[in-house]
């Protein structure tokens, strides 16, 4: 009796972290990914943020490329395609206190929904107002690129999160997952 209760403890551990990091919840990076309706449908390898000030008076832009592969830099955009690409601006003057509040744009490859073109959703500062026939909500709950490791490099931590939530007019909803580094993109 006594050598069982080991063996069961050791059975329900591995189940337990056998399932317990698959989903959306986790803050796992292998838990990163676009999922559609509970199911992953595509890993995202990758994360790479950037931007640009043409007009400091005016503010400045925001992209972010997803990417399913892993890289270490930013590939070229017409090279490989990105699986989310993210954009926005951040205006001179505005107070920007939610998570992805200044994000204008959403696009989602075609082949996460079987789609002949592009999921393309039009955002007026982080908030959902119509536009896109496929899609009845948006909410951003995680859009965080992280913390610098090492401010002479730019090395980023670990700690990047991005959740967004996306209800379809078919009632699935999209989910788009990330935890981990989300390094500088390297164009200007």
């Amino acid at each position: 009796m006594r050598m069982r209760i080991p063996i069961v403890i050791m059975l329900v551990a591995g189940l337990l972290l056998s399932v317990g990091c698959d989903k959306y919840t986790c803050d796992e990076p292998s838990s990163s990914g676009v999922y559609l309706g509970g199911k992953r449908v595509v890993s995202i390898g990758s994360t790479f943020m950037g931007g640009g000030t043409a007009d400091p008076s005016k503010g400045s832009s925001h992209r972010c490329h997803m990417y399913e592969q892993y890289f270490e830099q930013g590939p070229s955009w017409d090279q490989v395609a990105s699986v989310v690409t993210i954009t926005g601006f951040r205006y001179t003057g505005v107070t920007y206190s939610k998570p992805g509040q200044f994000i204008d744009f959403i696009g989602i490859s075609r082949a996460v929904l079987n789609l002949d073109t592009p999921l393309s959703i039009p955002l007026e500062q982080g908030k959902y107002k119509g536009g896109c026939d496929l899609v009845s909500s948006v909410r951003i709950t995680n859009y965080d690129n992280g913390t610098v490791k090492n401010q002479t490099t730019g090395d980023m931590n670990d700690d990047g999160k991005i959740d967004i939530e996306i209800s379809l007019t078919d009632g699935r909803t999209l989910r788009i997952h990330y935890r981990g580094k989300i390094l500088y993109d390297g164009y200007y």
